[in-house]
């Protein structure tokens, strides 16, 4: 690993200027478990980044940029089927792929914490990974999970997201109020916002819904402030609650994340191609690497900020390591599946804007050397991020994040 500046000073620095309730959420979650505390520094992650001449030399391809177990899951698609793909591409960009694939193997020995296992099984782990991974660009063709015969964990999400519905996700969000549906702020998953804040929100998703086939399916019903996730807490995000199909069932849920920019670009000496805005950016590298994309995905522009615009995606809907505990032999069915899945978003946007073709993806896989020496240097990144952790859950920043009132005490 290459010299490192102070993990710490990079964290605050980092974080500097969110709002303080949720940081202290997120710093709670950090300090929690080392793979909260890697989730929630991956810029650190692409700062450690070796540079070796090897990693370097790997294929570009496009990346997710953040890619680790949590970041894969089921979500409805703009067809209003269901799927379960990797998500999450706030930092993606073009890159070598051995980017996305050490972040994983990393990610897995973090994981390992929660899940009850140490170094050796993480490595078999991350082989599993890189042996599907592998054979799928040597396949050669970009595939989906099919949700009829999917299996095992994933199948189980699947089938959960196909058989919930609207009522459901409703019942848990948002409470009658009067005969009028409001969105709940009592739950850990949304707080209130001030009135301003309401106002240019509900202005957007007006200026929003002029332009839509139904503009009254976005008529805003409620907002509030939407508290989700580790890595983004802090920044601006809204959960819309709007009229939809109508009636007291009928009702639809609307996030709208910030995007300020991707942590892994800078890192990168590739030249990237220019989007319109970061929201931009994001939407389209989701669109190119997931087989469908989630439905209402839209970037979006609200108080000179960039946000993307998609359907409220629960996070029950992921692979959550703090509720889901497969046995041995479906979780290792479950991390073969991510290698997969891996493997067909890249091939599903070889080639494009600069990044390698499907023949030299494919060139790349039949060679085995880079397997092995991306295992070895993940067991030794992931010792470093240990030791991170552990500074990090007795800092100052911990500890002034245990000592706040609010959000940050309850959850």
């Amino acid at each position: 690993m290459p010299s490192r500046a102070d993990p710490l000073k990079q964290i605050a620095a980092f974080n500097r200027g969110r709002k303080p309730e949720l940081l202290a959420l997120k710093y709670r979650k950090m300090a929690a478990t080392p793979f909260g505390y890697f989730r929630g520094t991956n810029p650190l992650f692409h700062a450690d980044w070796p540079g070796a001449a090897w990693l370097e030399r790997m294929p570009s391809a496009w990346l997710n940029g953040d890619l680790h177990i949590e970041n894969f899951g089921t979500y409805r698609g703009d067809n209003r089927l269901v799927y379960f793909d990797v998500g999450d591409f706030d930092d993606g960009g073009l890159g070598p792929l051995g980017r996305d694939l050490m972040r994983f193997l990393v990610g897995v020995h973090m994981a390992g914490h929660e899940m009850g296992f140490g170094a050796r099984r993480a490595s078999d782990l991350g082989r599993l990974f890189l042996a599907a991974y592998r054979a799928a660009l040597i396949d050669g063709k970009a595939r989906w999970i099919e949700r009829r015969t999917a299996g095992g964990v994933i199948g189980e999400l699947l089938v959960k997201l196909e058989r919930r519905t609207q009522a459901d996700l409703l019942a848990k969000r948002t409470v009658l109020k009067k005969g009028k549906r409001r969105l709940r702020t009592d739950s850990g998953k949304a707080l209130p916002l001030d009135p301003a804040e309401r106002a240019r929100v509900t202005a957007f998703m007006k200026r929003f819904a002029q332009d839509r086939a139904y503009p009254r399916f976005f008529k805003v019903l409620d907002v509030a402030q939407r508290v989700a996730g580790v890595g983004a807490l802090g920044l601006k995000r809204y959960v819309v609650l709007v009229e939809g199909d109508g009636g007291r069932e009928g009702a639809a849920l609307i996030d709208l994340k910030s995007q300020s920019g991707s942590t892994l670009i800078p890192r990168l000496k590739q030249r990237q191609p220019k989007f319109a805005s970061e929201a931009a950016r994001v939407v389209a590298i989701e669109n190119r690497m997931q087989a469908v994309g989630p439905a209402f995905l839209t970037p979006a522009r609200i108080g000179g900020a960039s946000f993307t615009l998609r359907e409220l995606q629960p996070s029950a809907d992921k692979l959550d390591l703090s509720t889901t505990h497969p046995d041995r032999s479906a979780f290792e069915a479950v991390i073969e599946s991510m290698g997969e899945l891996t493997a067909w978003a890249q091939l599903r946007c070889a080639g494009r804007d600069r990044a390698t073709d499907i023949d030299g993806l494919t060139a790349f896989a039949r060679n085995t050397g880079w397997s092995r020496a991306l295992i070895a240097l993940a067991n030794d990144w992931a010792a470093a991020i240990f030791e991170d952790w552990h500074a990090f859950r007795d800092s100052k920043l911990a500890a002034w994040a245990y000592a706040q009132d609010g959000l940050a005490r309850r959850v």
